[in-house]
Formats: C-alpha cells, structure tokens, sequence
C-alpha cells in the first residue's frame, strides 16, 4: 500500500482523498455553519390538517391519514407519529423542512437532545406544524432511528376550519401495521413482510427469527381502534395517564392489576401508556368464556393431587421428594406419559409431576410437614371446581419479592392480550421493567431472569390449555389460558361474573 501511494502524484493523491471523504474535498470538511430553516409566521386562526404520512422504502406502503390541529408543535407531532404507527420512542429523531426532500443534507430542527451536543439551530418544540404544511402538497420529513433510518415523508392533503374541542389528532385511515423496531430499517421489514405474505406461519425464517417476532405478529393488519387508543394518550401527564389507568374499567372489575403498581411509581410517561395499551388489550382482544368442562378440567390435577393427599398426606422420601408409587399414580392417572419421556416414578426426573407439586404448594394447597405432603386448611375447604379453580388464580400471581409479583403480572397481561403463554414475553417483560429503571445486570433486567421468575405463571396458563411440556411448536391460541391470566390479574371480576 506504501509503495502504491508513493507512486502516486499530488493531484491522483487528491482525488483519492476526495472519493475517501465521499465528494467532500479536503478544504470542505471543515466545520460549518449549519443552513437554517426558513419560518414564515403562523397562521392568524389554527385550522385542521389533513396529512397523509408514509414510511418511506416500505412495501406494501406503510401509511396513516390523520387530521391534526395546525397549531401543533413539532416535538407533540414527533409524539403523534409515534402513537400512529406504534413505535416506541427508544430512539432519536429529527424533522426536516420541505419542500424537497433533503434528508441529512438540508436543514433541520433541534432536540433537546441536539441542545446537549452543542448545536444551534431552531429547536423543534418552539416550531408549529401550520407554520410548515401551508398549501396541499407541502411537505414535511420525520426520521426515527437514525441506526434503522426510519424517514416519513407528511404532506399535506387539505385544510379545513378546526373545532377547537376535536381532538388534537385523529387517524381516518391507513394501511399495514407499522414496523417493528429494530427489525432492519424498510429493507428487513419488506424482507419480514414478503416472508410473511408467502407464509404467515414464515417457515422460512430460523428459529430465532421467528422467536423474535411477536405472538400474532401480522404486518399487513392495522387495527384503527389500537391506533385511536394510543392517539388518546399523547400529551397526557404521568399524572393523568396513571388516573386514567388505575380507574380504566373498575366498574367491571378491570382496572389496573394491584400487582404492577410498584413499576407505576417508576414508570416514565411512555411506560404508563403502553402499560395502559397492555391492560387495554389484555380485557378485550381475545376470548376468555370457560364452559363447565374447561373449567373440571383446569380444576382436575389440583383436585387430584389434593385428594391424593387426603387425610394422611403424601409420603416423602429422605430427599424431600414424593415416593415413587405416588409419582407413578400421578402420572399415569393425570395422562403426562404423554408428553413426557421416562418411568414417570421419580419427582426429581418427571419435570410435569414437580411443576404440579411445586405449585400447589405455592399457592397454599399442600404443605411440608414431616415427612409428609399435607392439605392446608384452605385445600380442606374446597368443594367444587370453580373454587380449585379461583384457589389457583387468587395466589398465582405473588411472590415475596414485588418486583417478582409485578413481573408475572406482566406476564399474564401479555397472555391475556395474546392468547399466548409464550416465552417471549419475557423479552418484553424484562424490557419494560428495564425502561422503569430497574436492573439485574449491566444491561437492565435479563430476560433469563425474567423467565425464571415466571416459570410458575407459564407452567400454570400452559397446563390449562393441555399442551405438553415436550411440544415445541408455536403455541396456539387458547380461551382457557386467557381465561387464567385474567382471573389471576382481576380476581374480582370473576367474582362479579
């Protein structure tokens, strides 16, 4: 490389250096002047905007209509197009004036964000949307992620007269479901989308692809009433979002799961509104109606293990594990050979058999006592199988440690919502614990832990639906989980119904 650069004469030494600084001669890249946005005066009376917004380099068209007041300042429309498309504000952003599209070439507004790295410029929260889209056809750009490159291009569409009590921004229509955050900027999410559209079970992405995904992950569905419900949240004060989520369907016995309100004391304004989408959701989305059956068989290996136990209790061995003809009662009679491997004689090698033991003395069914596997006074007094069914659910949940508690609560909420005990909720568990400040490693909440944690509450939704503990396919849509998970996050509506 030496000898060929010293064959190389000043000129040809120049305009290697000028491919090298992409375009940009050596006198160029000094440090400049940024250009500045040019801002007419505001409009003497706000009026509503129809925008059209489309996530560029996406295909199929990713894309949101909204009507929006004009005198909206850029950083709540920076919050606005969160809300419409979903995303979730880990990353930086930046607006770009139009009319041409100059994307990290042309001027742009200020963060406070950029305020902290010594820029100058105009800072987007002193700038009003009506101030850019003026005339239909004005254009204004938006990036999010600068690492994705998530560049939205907003024109206007229309101006109409504005009712000043309309809400501040209403989506009227759209297409696909936005993308997911860090999924490769526009290029890996046509890659998702184009796998998905030639199979939604997306059989042609690894395993760990599609673990990554979302349960129910389908891009080509916007749910406009999901938008509508993250829209009514922007601008709301921590404040405000708590009150509206602590008293969001009390009356039916559905508001804020008591188990999560020590992450409410920690939780930024985006965490509380997600929060409250989860809750949303976890009451709505999927059906939970138990019959009869469902619910003698949820009841049945409670009720079973129980009344093995009778009056005499369940014999231990030395080590502390139910002896082997009790083991192979247990599971013969409850049918786990079927999605087990082994004798099925040992606890401490027919993981099944342990789950069901561990947990009905979690919740306060059995208990230890030498030497013997005993009824508690609660076990004794349950007669039918609603009240095994109302003993699980009313104990599932908790744990000594709240933080703990707050996570499986976390948990159930994401069953409910998805109809899926699914282990990658733990990712978004560990995630939302993390964003409310809390910790387990350098890096926030390990999701390993988080699993951990939960091991009890996904064994429990999991053995409510039949699956076996061997299956490892994608877990289907199942009512009697989602039944489960809402009675253990709201014990008292179950009691009203």
């Amino acid at each position: 490389m030496r000898e060929w650069a010293a064959q190389l004469s000043s000129e040809e030494l120049q305009d290697v250096l000028h491919g090298i600084l992409g375009g940009v001669s050596a006198t160029d890249a000094a440090p400049h002047t940024p250009e500045m946005p040019e801002l007419p005066d505001p409009p003497q009376e706000p009026q509503a905007l129809t925008v059209r917004v489309d996530v560029d380099g996406t295909s199929p068209p990713v894309w949101r209509r909204l009507v929006l007041h004009g005198d909206l300042l850029l950083d709540e429309v920076h919050a606005v197009l969160q809300a419409a498309f979903g995303w979730q504000d880990y990353h930086l952003h930046k607006f770009w004036p139009g009319p041409d599209k100059r994307v990290w070439r042309g001027p742009s507004f200020l963060t406070e964000y950029d305020l902290t790295e010594g820029e100058e410029g105009i800072l987007e929260s002193e700038v009003r949307l009506d101030q850019l889209l003026r005339l239909p056809g004005d254009r204004l750009f938006y990036t999010y992620d600068f690492g994705d490159d998530w560049t939205h291009t907003l024109r206007l569409e229309s101006v109409g007269p504005l009712d000043p009590d309309a809400p501040t921004a209403v989506c009227t229509g759209g297409r696909m479901a936005g993308p997911l955050e860090d999924c490769g900027g526009p290029p890996g999410h046509n890659e998702l989308v184009e796998s998905y559209r030639a199979d939604n079970g997306l059989a042609d992405l690894d395993e760990d692809q599609r673990a990554w995904l979302p349960p129910d992950w389908d891009p080509t569905e916007l749910d406009l009433d999901e938008v509508a419900h993250r829209l009514s949240l922007v601008g709301l004060t921590t404040e405000e979002l708590l009150e509206r989520l602590r008293s969001s369907g009390q009356g039916q016995g559905g508001g804020l799961p008591a188990e999560l309100e020590p992450l409410l004391d920690l939780a930024l304004p985006r965490v509380v509104a997600e929060l409250d989408e989860w809750v949303a959701r976890a009451r709505t989305d999927q059906d939970g109606e138990l019959s009869d059956e469902d619910v003698a068989a949820i009841a049945r290996p409670y009720r079973y293990l129980v009344e093995l136990a009778g009056e005499d209790g369940i014999p231990l061995t030395a080590a502390g594990w139910m002896r082997p003809a009790y083991v192979e009662r247990v599971y013969v009679d409850l049918g786990m050979e079927e999605g087990w491997i082994g004798k099925g004689n040992r606890e401490d090698q027919t993981l099944p058999v342990a789950q069901l033991r561990a947990l009905c003395q979690e919740v306060g069914l059995l208990r230890k006592h030498k030497g013997r596997l005993l009824r508690t006074r609660l076990a004794k007094d349950l007669r039918t199988d609603e009240e095994y069914v109302a003993a699980v659910t009313g104990r599932l949940l908790h744990h000594r440690d709240t933080f703990v508690t707050a996570a499986r609560a976390l948990f159930a909420l994401m069953t409910a919502a998805t109809g899926r005990p699914a282990w990658e909720h733990s990712d978004v568990v560990a995630r939302i614990m993390t964003d409310c400040g809390l910790r387990t490693g350098p890096l926030g909440v390990d999701p390993r832990h988080v699993s951990e944690w939960v091991r009890p509450v996904r064994a429990t939704l999991r053995r409510a639906t039949g699956e076996r503990l061997l299956h490892d396919g994608p877990h289907p849509l199942d009512h009697r989980a989602v039944a489960l998970a809402r009675a253990a996050l709201w014990p008292q509506a179950r009691e009203q119904g």
